[in-house]
C-alpha cells in the first residue's frame, strides 16, 4: 500500500519540478537490519518521495554506523537529514509524518532552490550570532503549530552554518522528551539547555533563541 496518494504525488511532481534547481540527497540513518516497522514504513515513505523528481536522491545509512553518524553531525538515530550543495543543517529524528509531512516538503523545496522566507531583519540578526547554536523542536504528528517552528529552526540554519536545525517526534524520543520537560508542542530546546515553547513569528522566534544564548 503505498503511503503518498496519486492526487498528492501529482501535486508534489509539481511542486518539485517548480523549486529544485539542484540536487537534494536524503540522508537516512535507520533500523534497517532489525526489521523495526518505524523504520521500514519511513524507508517507504522516502523512497516514494524522492521517486517524483530526478534531482532527489535516497541513501540509506544504519543506525549502527555510530562514526557516519557523528560526521553528519547527528545524535540520535532514526534520523532524515535534508543535503545539498546548499549549506544548512536541516534534519529530522523520527518520521515527519502528519502535519510534519508538510515541513520535509518544505525542506528539501529549500535546499534544492535558494527559497529564504525570512524577513531581512531577521537575517541580518541571524548573520550576527558568532557561536554553535542547536535547536531542537519537539513536535506531535497532530499538531498543526509545530511545522511552523521547524521551518524557523530549518531556515535559521540556511542563514548561518553555525545553527543546527532538527525536527524531534516527542512521542518516539519519550525518554528525551522527558529529560527537557516536554508538556506541550512545539517545545523548543537551544543548546540542549534552555527552552521556550510555542509557534511564532521568526523574528520573535531569533529573540527567543538569542535569550536562551545569554
Amino acid at each position: 500500500m503505498e503511503l503518498i496518494s496519486e492526487e498528492d504525488k501529482k501535486y508534489l511532481r509539481e511542486e518539485f519540478d517548480k523549486a529544485l534547481k539542484r540536487e537534494v540527497e536524503i540522508l537516512y540513518f535507520g533500523e534497517q537490519g532489525k526489521g523495526s516497522q518505524y523504520s521500514i514504513q519511513t524507508k517507504e515513505l522516502l523512497e516514494e518521495l524522492v521517486a517524483l523528481n530526478d534531482n532527489l536522491s535516497l541513501t540509506l545509512k544504519n543506525c549502527d554506523d555510530a562514526d557516519e553518524m557523528k560526521s553528519e553531525g547527528l545524535s540520535f538515530c532514526p534520523s532524515i537529514k535534508v543535503k545539498s550543495e546548499r549549506s544548512g543543517f536541516v534534519n529530522f529524528y523520527g518520521i515527519p509524518a502528519g502535519h510534519e509531512f508538510i515541513s520535509l516538503v518544505e525542506a528539501i523545496n529549500d535546499m534544492g532552490s535558494n527559497n529564504l522566507s525570512l524577513p531581512d531583519d531577521v537575517v541580518e540578526g541571524l548573520k550576527g550570532i558568532d557561536e554553535n547554536v542547536d535547536i531542537k523542536v519537539f513536535i506531535t504528528h497532530s499538531c498543526p503549530y509545530c511545522p511552523g517552528a521547524v521551518r524557523n529552526a530549518h531556515q535559521f540554519s540556511l542563514v548561518n552554518e553555525k545553527i543546527k536545525g532538527s525536527m524531534v517526534d516527542a512521542n518516539y524520543f519519550g525518554k528525551l522528551s522527558m529529560k527537557h520537560g516536554v508538556s506541550s508542542v512545539p517545545h523548543i530546546i537551544v543548546n540542549d539547555k534552555t527552552g521556550f515553547v510555542g509557534n511564532m513569528p521568526p523574528n520573535l522566534f531569533l529573540d527567543k533563541v538569542k535569550e536562551a544564548l545569554k
